[in-house]
């Protein structure tokens, strides 16, 4: 058994040091425009809103403690740029995001008779639509900010990659174990998606990859299917999902990430992520 040596404890006491100074000016940011500019563009625009909030207030952090004071480049906290440029990755993400989502409504049909149903009532969508696809685009990139990003990589330079991942995924479960209609499950199912994400933000995708991800699916479920996310029913017209009868199937009222159809996606999604680089772990996860 390896022996833990001060100059460990203090090197880890320093990264979280640093993890909760970035944390505190990100949530501080995001709080204060909450309290000084409430309500605009009343309940339509509301995930815009917070989204809005909270990209403001973590790229300050990701600025101020990572970039000024931590001197991480851009580059070392994921932001890749070659190469190929952050929107392929972006937009590659977005796509196979989508695609689990679709799965996993697929999953609940096929296992658990959930079912999805046009209903019509086109003429208000784009009103509905846009203001929460521009939301969710936001609150994906907040939540990536917020838990991979700089805090991920600085965690991760402390105590290793596959640790640093693990913790975070801990952390990502519990944030939204308060959520409407959580479950055990759907908290254990929360943290293996931030596993997925946490290995697309190893990869070469980086940032933009996992943003993409995190978009795709919650697009997906919300604005093709108008399925739950995370608790969150959004009411999207023109089509209308109803789950099974079994929640630990589908999810039920949480969505179809409190459900075993997610998990399986989720290993899926994250085996795809990771594909021929299973084979280097260590040179991969160290980049």
């Amino acid at each position: 058994m390896a022996r833990v040596s001060f100059e460990d404890v203090k090197r880890v006491g320093i990264a979280l040091a640093w993890i909760i100074l970035y944390a505190a000016i990100g949530l501080a940011v995001t709080i204060g425009l909450a309290e000084l500019m409430p309500g605009w563009g009343g309940n339509q625009w509301f995930v815009f809103r917070n989204g809005v909030y909270e990209v403001i207030g973590f790229v300050a952090a990701t600025a101020v403690v990572g970039k000024l004071l931590n001197k991480y480049s851009w580059d070392r906290m994921g932001w890749h740029t070659q190469p190929g440029g952050l929107v392929p990755r972006l937009l590659r993400g977005i796509g196979l995001g989508a695609l689990m989502a679709t799965l996993a409504i697929g999953l609940a049909f096929i296992i658990d008779h959930a079912t999805v149903h046009l209903t019509g009532n086109w003429r208000i969508w784009p009103a509905v639509a846009l203001p929460l696809m521009l939301g969710l685009v936001l609150a994906a990139l907040g939540e990536e900010l917020m838990f991979r990003g700089y805090p991920l990589r600085r965690l991760a330079d402390a105590i290793g990659a596959v640790p640093a991942m693990l913790v975070f995924a801990v952390l990502f479960g519990l944030a939204h174990a308060r959520n409407d209609h959580a479950t055990v499950f759907s908290t254990i199912n929360v943290a293996l998606a931030a596993v997925w994400l946490s290995f697309a933000f190893f990869s070469a995708g980086g940032m933009a990859l996992a943003w993409g991800l995190h978009f795709g699916w919650n697009a997906g479920l919300s604005m093709l299917f108008d399925a739950p996310v995370s608790g969150f029913a959004f009411d999207v017209p023109g089509v209308d999902y109803t789950p099974g009868r079994h929640a630990w199937v589908d999810g039920g009222a949480f969505g179809p990430e409190g459900g075993i159809v997610t998990t399986i996606v989720l290993i899926a999604g994250t085996l795809a992520v990771i594909g021929a680089r299973w084979k280097q772990p260590r040179t991969w996860l160290a980049g």
